[in-house]
């Protein structure tokens, strides 16, 4: 099968298929060569059939990786996503229910009982609650982006935060479906210094981050700057 006709077939796009391939879990019986494409095998199309149920069931490429390494039994990973997936309903559930007594309690944005609510909040969830936070709606920079990189003019290394030269982040929501693609872009351009040789150089390139939290892939370049340009 041609890649557009697999994908058809699956009802998926190229990109999921590249997705389990760079996770490691799918790799195609005839992978391309030269100028060819790949051409896709019935043994393909059963494998990545397979994989696409359990995604849409809620598993992760993480979780089917280790299954596929014998790290974990499908009950087990199945279990743990079960939870994960309850502690999120529940999370939902007392939102829900605090949402309804705004609208009960007639709140307006103006005149806002924060107290109140804080009150409330607190208590509950020192019996045991747990409620949305930020990073559950939007996700959040779980990704580190400390970095240990080599001088290029006397190969010490050092450990740099990568956020200190950050330059640009970019987001969309991935039409694969697991949420938003976070891009960070970075460029010390000539504010790093080397603690041993003391000689300047750059570090810049950016840190993919999919789905939300979790580490995707980098392109990282150093180079050396010129003394007369030090």
């Amino acid at each position: 099968m041609r890649p557009k006709e697999i994908q058809k077939k699956l009802g998926i796009n190229a990109d999921r298929i590249k997705l389990f391939k760079r996770e490691g879990v799918f790799t195609p019986e005839n992978p391309p060569s030269g100028n060819h494409s790949t051409e896709y095998t019935e043994t393909d199309y059963k494998n990545l059939q397979f994989l696409v149920v359990l995604t849409k069931m809620g598993l992760t490429c993480s979780d089917i990786r280790k299954m596929q390494d014998g790290e974990c039994t499908l009950e087990e990973a199945v279990n743990a996503r079960k939870q994960s997936i309850q502690a999120d309903i529940e999370k939902k559930k007392n939102a829900l229910s605090l949402l309804d007594e705004l609208l009960e309690d007639k709140e307006k944005f103006e005149t806002f009982d924060t107290d109140h609510y804080w009150s409330e909040i607190t208590q509950r969830e020192a019996g045991g609650e747990e409620f949305i936070d930020v990073e559950d709606m939007y996700g959040y920079q779980a990704v580190s982006l400390m970095r240990t990189v080599e001088c290029p003019h006397c190969n010490a290394e050092q450990e740099v935060d990568l956020e200190d030269f950050e330059s640009e982040t970019s987001s969309y929501d991935n039409e694969i479906g697991m949420g938003e693609d976070m891009v960070y872009y970075f460029d010390s351009e000539d504010n790093l210094e080397c603690p041993v040789c003391h000689r300047k150089y750059r570090v810049s390139g950016w840190i993919r981050e999919y789905p939300m939290g979790a580490y995707d892939s980098e392109d990282i370049s150093v180079e050396a700057i010129p003394e007369d340009e030090e």
